[in-house]
């Protein structure tokens, strides 16, 4: 995707989704083009389970892990979660969480740097409780008649 001017994302032989780069990477048309992309945090909708507060039992919600805050304290659209493990490959630091609502695991990814002075400032360490906000959310209706399925492979 660096030196293309357009891309077409396929799947089993279909064309899943055209466009430049940027198109296709922000506004991905189907769950399979965003996971192909990268990797995704993967939330069901249930009442205030799923990010953003989403109510459909059908509903699914995504967030990239690049794309989640870290904060010390509760509140609006967050989810307490307790830390996990830490990976750091590199420039990036990969944070597992455990969701206290539901036990299921969190990625959130951030720059090294940012890791360490947010691990400073919160005496972050395994067993640290805090809480995460999504600064952006992707949903697809998953209905039984649309046939959109998640690529649990690519669930984290």
């Amino acid at each position: 995707m660096e030196v293309a001017d357009r891309v077409v994302v396929m799947n089993q032989g279909r064309i899943e989704q055209q466009g430049s780069p940027d198109e296709v990477y922000d506004h991905p048309a189907t769950p399979f083009v965003l996971q192909f992309l990268g990797d995704v945090n993967l939330f069901h909708g249930r009442r205030g389970h799923a990010p953003g507060g989403s109510t459909a039992p059908e509903d699914v919600s995504y967030v990239r892990p690049h794309e989640l805050e870290v904060l010390a304290e509760a509140g609006p659209d967050t989810w307490a979660v307790t830390l996990s493990q830490v990976l750091t490959v590199g420039p990036n630091s990969r944070i597992e969480f455990k969701r206290d609502a539901d036990d299921s695991y969190v990625d959130v990814e951030l720059p090294r740097e940012r890791f360490n002075e947010l691990r400073a400032r919160l005496n972050l360490a395994p067993g640290s409780r805090v809480h995460l906000r999504p600064r952006r959310v992707t949903r697809f209706q998953t209905g039984l008649d649309d046939g959109v399925q998640a690529d649990p492979a690519a669930m984290i």
